[in-house]
């Protein structure tokens, strides 16, 4: 019962950790991104950047959630996301494409970074990044197309975004209600990981990932580094994927 305690009392305290972590990017992000609204810089923008956001079927608007995820991260993305799609909604194929493409290429500055110190080439694997992105969004945009599966409007259950309140009162009590959801989503992630860890699943999945990794030309050795990056990104792993590739174990293919 004891160690039922502690383990719950240790995955409250991750919880609100990580949350404030997020709080602290969020917050500021959809703040700026409302302010942006008013100001009518997100219409500038979606001007500037709709000729690359039309080649995967996206609204111009969006390129600034993208933008956003690139320069800080998922979180930060979500956070205009959340402000954004009030006043320019998607369907659920949109907002496929969107998160893939945010997937493929978000928080460059800091995960580029982490890349480099690896051993790999910043300006090539940002560049990859980048083209992976907008080309893979492309094929989703061809792939929706041409079927009429997905094209009803897109919902974000756990949040609050289904009206676009005008004033701001109603806009921060909008958001707040979206922040203390995501509070519960984190503490549910969090929850389903310490199970993955507790009953020895992690090892497995990375078992079962070994073959396609081999297709990849990425070696045994690579695996935990591998892993550390597809669990928790190159911004939370940073330090065991760099304590990895300093090891001297790890070939510069496998690093790349």
């Amino acid at each position: 019962m004891a160690r039922i305690v502690i383990a719950t009392k240790k995955l409250l305290c991750d919880t609100i950790c990580l949350y404030w972590e997020l709080i602290k990017i969020m917050v500021p992000v959809m703040i700026l991104v409302r302010l942006c609204v008013e100001f009518g810089v997100i219409e500038v923008i979606g001007r500037v950047i709709s000729p690359v956001m039309q080649l995967v079927g996206l609204p111009g608007e969006m390129g600034f959630v993208w933008v956003t995820a690139m320069v800080v991260n998922i979180y930060g993305g979500a956070a205009a996301l959340i402000t954004l799609l009030p006043q320019h909604p998607l369907t659920i194929a949109q907002a496929t494409v969107l998160g893939s493409m945010i997937l493929i290429a978000h928080s460059l500055p800091i995960e580029q970074r982490v890349a480099q110190k690896a051993g790999a080439g910043i300006l090539f694997t940002t560049s990859l990044r980048i083209i992976c992105a907008l080309g893979y969004a492309m094929l989703l945009s061809v792939l929706y197309g041409g079927i009429e599966q997905f094209q009803q409007p897109a919902e974000v259950v756990f949040l609050s975004i289904h009206s676009a309140p005008q004033n701001w009162l109603p806009w921060a009590l909008s958001s707040i209600k979206s922040l203390i959801s995501i509070f519960w989503i984190i503490l549910a992630l969090l929850f389903g990981l310490k199970i993955l860890d507790v009953l020895k699943i992690t090892p497995l999945i990375a078992k079962g990932l070994s073959p396609f990794l081999r297709i990849m030309g990425i070696g045994e050795k690579a695996t935990t580094m591998t892993m550390a990056g597809v669990l928790l990104g190159l911004s939370y792993g940073g330090a065991l994927i760099l304590k990895e590739a300093r090891s001297g174990s790890l070939s510069d293919k496998d690093i790349f």
